[in-house]
């Protein structure tokens, strides 16, 4: 069977100009939270309304319908919109580790930021660079 060709989320300027706008600031915040040394993270989604069991559960819930998601962007974009894809998914895939070992807190912090630069770079590059689209709406 033959792979279908990956999915062009980033086809325009002004989507990529979006993307790296938004990148950018999700940076900037992520780079001051570790000047700070803050390692809270808001990983308890439904804490104001459940408690014990059903919380954890909606909490595993929704983490997992996140790596799905990762998953699926990923798997469906190619060349420098992959490691878009990977810089912004990376730093979210470990946010269960500071929860479970509270002293990898700011390390998990770190390789977020690394994922999120990365992310950056990668939607600057393709900013200079932008992929050539056919009318069609698909990859030439």
């Amino acid at each position: 069977m033959t792979q279908p060709d990956p999915t062009r989320l980033l086809t325009t300027r002004m989507r990529i100009a979006l993307a790296l706008g938004l990148t950018a600031l999700v940076f900037v915040q992520e780079i001051r939270e570790l000047g700070q040394g803050h390692t809270e993270s808001w990983w308890s989604l439904g804490a104001p309304l459940l408690h014990g069991w059903p919380l954890i559960a909606v909490n595993v819930f929704i983490y997992v319908y996140i790596c799905w998601l990762g998953f699926w962007f990923v798997r469906g974009t190619a060349g420098r919109e992959r490691f878009f894809m990977v810089g912004w998914f990376v730093g979210i895939l470990l946010w269960p580790l500071r929860m479970l070992r509270p002293q990898w807190a700011m390390i998990t912090k770190h390789i977020g930021a690394l994922g999120l630069a990365v992310a950056l770079l990668a939607a600057l590059a393709l900013l200079l660079d932008p992929p050539v689209v056919a009318e069609s709406g698909g990859p030439k």
